[in-house]
């Protein structure tokens, strides 16, 4: 260090120096060496911490210029100086693809391997360990396995996923037979090349022969469908996808995908998706039925969006045929999220609307605009005091006995 190089100079000149400021001077030098040891310890943590998964599993790395003629690996990228800067070591590690001996490797070493590499998209290494899973003819487990289907049917990949069928065929024929052959994910295939009226007629029979185990991966694969069609796609392949969920209800009796159909257009930004959905509304009625059992968690989502416009919609169509309870709710539903927002002109046009219509709601919410009419604040409970009860049914407020003007 320069400081103790001076002093001693100074020191042999015969200069005396007064050991207070010697001691100070330690001291300060002392303090700044230990903020810096604490900053350089803070700074390889934050750095350790970012390092990927590749780090994390090198004893199984093998650098493609480090590999030997016998296909034994010299690792030699932690063969470097300790006092490397750990960033450079990452940029080492990941500069060559990874090549990994899975055939030693336990079932959850492999899925830990596949799921991080596609979860980072990261298509050189995935595809490493795909040929890797072909040649050794191993497989992972059946959660990760449909991650992997579902990746190549994104790159569009005809012969990976006919060879990754293939494997499960010959290494699992059990477990392909109960996933039906993987027919859906030849199905999404088939979606995504735009081979409508194939990929329309294998869902169909994905369908009807899922089970119990499969259903759930057909249902999440045909929401991604959806999702990517409808406010996306043309008209076409929205009636695509409307004749799956058609076909779904009508021949399998399960109304869930055109559900999901249907709430996808009616809350669509576009005004032909709205159309359709009030064209399925009005078509089916196992749709309105359904859709009338769900009222509560659509509501709730709309006037989380504050999306009121679209609940008075939902209104219209269901006094249009006439679904006089499934309007009730709306309207006691719209009254809470106004009364919450002490909104006194919306909650009196809320109880008028419901006079007009011949629709009464409960009393309690007549006791609420009354006290919000008074500039009182919500009651704690609808519950009269039962030395009050005769008197609170004799003089009991009726929706139709008084008429508000504002």
């Amino acid at each position: 260090m320069a400081v103790p190089l001076n002093i001693r100079s100074i020191a042999f000149r015969g200069i005396s120096i007064p050991n207070v400021w010697l001691l100070g001077l330690l001291a300060s030098n002392r303090k700044c060496t230990n903020t810096d040891a604490i900053d350089s310890f803070t700074s390889e943590l934050v750095e350790n911490k970012a390092l990927k998964w590749k780090i994390l599993n090198n004893k199984y790395r093998i650098p493609l210029s480090n590999r030997t003629s016998s296909g034994g690996a010299i690792p030699s990228a932690f063969n470097k100086s300790s006092s490397r800067k750990l960033t450079q070591i990452f940029e080492d590690l990941t500069s060559n693809p990874l090549v990994i001996n899975i055939e030693a490797l336990e079932e959850s070493h492999i899925d830990n391997l596949l799921q991080t590499a596609i979860r980072e998209d990261n298509a050189r290494d995935v595809y490493i360990l795909f040929d890797q899973l072909i040649d050794c003819k191993r497989l992972s487990s059946l959660n990760v396995l449909n991650m992997l289907f579902e990746y190549v049917t994104l790159t569009l990949d005809q012969h990976r996923l006919e060879q990754l069928i293939n494997l499960c065929k010959l290494v699992d024929s059990e477990m392909f037979a109960r996933c039906n052959e993987f027919l859906h994910f030849i199905a999404l295939l088939q979606w995504r090349k735009g081979n409508l009226s194939n990929s329309v007629n294998s869902f169909k029979e994905a369908l009807i022969k899922c089970n119990s185990e499969t259903r759930p991966v057909i249902y999440r694969l045909l929401r991604a469908v959806i999702d990517e069609t409808v406010g996306s796609k043309s008209e076409a392949v929205l009636l695509s996808v409307i004749e799956m969920g058609e076909f779904s209800m009508n021949k399998l009796n399960d109304e869930y995908l055109l559900c999901y159909i249907w709430e996808s257009s009616f809350r669509s930004q576009w005004h032909s998706d709205q159309e359709v959905a009030k064209q399925l509304f009005n078509k089916h009625v196992r749709l309105r039925e359904a859709v009338a059992g769900r009222i509560s968690r659509l509501c709730f989502q709309l006037m989380q969006e504050f999306n009121i416009e679209s609940i008075y919609q939902l209104m219209e169509l269901f006094l249009k045929h006439q679904m006089l309870p499934s309007c009730r709710q709306v309207l006691i539903h719209l009254f809470e999220y106004q009364y919450w927002r002490r909104d006194l002109r919306a909650c009196s046009e809320i109880i008028q609307n419901s006079i007009d219509l011949d629709i009464p709601l409960p009393n309690l919410y007549n006791l609420k605009l009354l006290d919000m009419l008074l500039g009182k604040s919500s009651r704690k409970n609808s519950v009269l005091p039962s030395s009050s009860a005769d008197s609170a049914q004799k003089h009991k407020l009726e929706a139709k006995k008084y008429e508000l003007k504002f």
